[in-house]
């Protein structure tokens, strides 16, 4: 059985609330990212930032003005790494949602699991290719 763990992006960036969205947008281009995990100071996760949320608040005043707190979705989908793939992806689709944070018990960031990652897992599949090991280059 596949779980979040398996599929996780490990090394992630992640903002403060009280970064600009201007830092958020520019560690989006460079990492070649949609979503950005918001954590506290303690490391806890408190949001998630999208590159719509970003484009959306581009349209109305400059990003340098701009707070993530101010932008941020406090409704985030967390999960264990024990999470099997399957529910997860079904959460993702019903929430239409479209990234889910991997947590430790005490809440603090160990990865993201994207909707990104579930298509390249679907393509893995479909090509007949091992699925065991989604991070492997098709």
């Amino acid at each position: 059985m596949l779980t979040l763990g398996d599929m996780m992006t490990t090394n992630v960036h992640t903002l403060h609330e009280d970064d600009s969205l201007s830092s958020a947008e520019w560690d989006m281009v460079v990492g070649e990212v949609r979503h950005l995990p918001v954590v506290d100071r303690a490391g806890q996760v408190v949001g998630i930032v999208s590159a719509c949320d970003v484009m959306r608040a581009a349209a109305r005043q400059s990003l340098d003005q701009v707070s993530v707190a101010s932008v941020m979705s406090p409704d985030v989908t967390t999960s264990p790494p024990s999470m099997a793939a399957v529910e997860a992806v079904a959460h993702l689709l019903r929430s239409r949602q479209s990234a889910i944070l991997v947590i430790d018990d005490r809440g603090a960031l160990l990865g993201i699991v994207t909707t990104t990652d579930f298509v390249e897992l679907a393509h893995r599949a479909l090509a007949g290719l091992d699925v065991h090991r989604p991070h492997a280059r098709a």
